[in-house]
């Protein structure tokens, strides 16, 4: 009885050597398959989950009135930071008590709630004087705009023209509301007078 046991105890022992080779198998097959996995996530991120063309956006003030219009070429949305990367950015605010002021550059990112956009390269601030004074116009490379408190701030070098005075300097911050414009450190002036400029 002993000697018929031995074959089937053999038989037993090969099924379960076969079953924990076959786990093994399966265990591993998973394991090398996870940082492809691991890989698709990575390669997706950073990619927009949506994207606009020649788009519009218009903010309401608290009267219901037009507050600012943002248009731009495209539009792109990028979930992992919840961030707004616009091409070809043109921002017009709107206030009834003062001149209309205009804002481009060739991108822009704002965050979600949209009281900041980041402006970079080739970027313009337009803001027309009362009266029949002169557009005073603001280049720069970077331009930091916050809706909420209408401010538009940068720290890197910056130009401002005004009829025949050209004004350079590092770092500016232009309040909408105060309708002023200060320029920080390195600032030196040009001016022209009328008729040097007619000639």
């Amino acid at each position: 009885m002993i000697d018929e046991f031995r074959p089937r105890r053999g038989a037993v022992l090969t099924l379960v050597f076969m079953l924990l080779l076959a786990g093994g198998s399966f265990w591993l097959l998973k394991q090398a398959q996870q940082p492809e996995q691991g890989a698709t996530r990575q390669a997706a991120q950073g990619r927009p989950d949506y994207t606009m063309h020649q788009f519009r956006y218009m903010s309401a003030g608290k009267s219901g009135t037009s507050d600012y219009l943002v248009e731009g070429d495209v539009l792109s949305h990028y979930p992992d930071s919840n961030e707004t990367v616009v091409q070809a950015f043109r921002m017009t605010r709107y206030d009834p008590s003062r001149p209309t002021m205009t804002l481009t550059s060739d991108s822009a990112k704002s965050n979600a709630d949209r009281s900041e956009f980041r402006l970079y390269d080739n970027v313009v601030l337009r803001r027309p004087a009362g009266g029949n004074g002169d557009t005073l116009i603001v280049t720069s490379d970077y331009m930091l705009v916050l809706t909420k408190q209408e401010l538009v701030k940068t720290d890197r070098p910056v130009q401002a023209q005004q009829g025949s005075t050209t004004l350079k300097g590092t770092g500016m911050i232009a309040d909408s509301k105060q309708q002023t414009l200060a320029l920080h450190s390195a600032v030196s002036a040009t001016y022209l007078p009328p008729e040097r400029v007619r000639r």
